[in-house]
């Protein structure tokens, strides 16, 4: 009985699954974005959202000139979520016809964040 009912959830998780990618084909966020980030740290944000809703984009990072590649991924109602190889992390809603605001924030250690705003606008 369990095993049934465990395989009965397991099918329906992966059809959820499986609608949400079906949704994604093509994705009304498609194209490029751009904009700043202030606070601890400072920088400009700019990613490409492809058909399937993978994002792909880079970091720069001001006055140092420093940059670092990122991907991530953006759902079929526009959340999106954003992860650097050093640990920042974006995350909000996008909308086509307004500036996203949002906050940002950077593990420095276990325990410890850096944080401030950003702001991207479709190009």
């Amino acid at each position: 009985m369990i095993k049934s009912k465990l395989l009965l959830l397991l099918f329906f998780v992966a059809c959820i699954s499986d609608e949400e990618s079906k949704r994604q084909v093509n994705s009304s966020y498609q194209g490029e974005w751009v904009g700043n980030f202030d606070g601890d740290n400072k920088g400009s944000i700019g990613f490409t959202v492809s058909k399937a809703g993978t994002v792909d984009g880079v970091l720069h990072l001001f006055p140092s000139g420093a940059s670092e590649n990122f991907k991530g991924y953006v759902a079929f109602d526009g959340k999106f979520d954003i992860n650097s190889p050093n640990k920042y992390y974006f995350s909000g809603i996008l909308n086509t016809s307004a500036p996203v605001k949002g906050k940002w924030k950077k593990l420095e250690s276990s325990s410890s964040y850096i944080s401030g705003n950003f702001t991207i606008n479709k190009k």
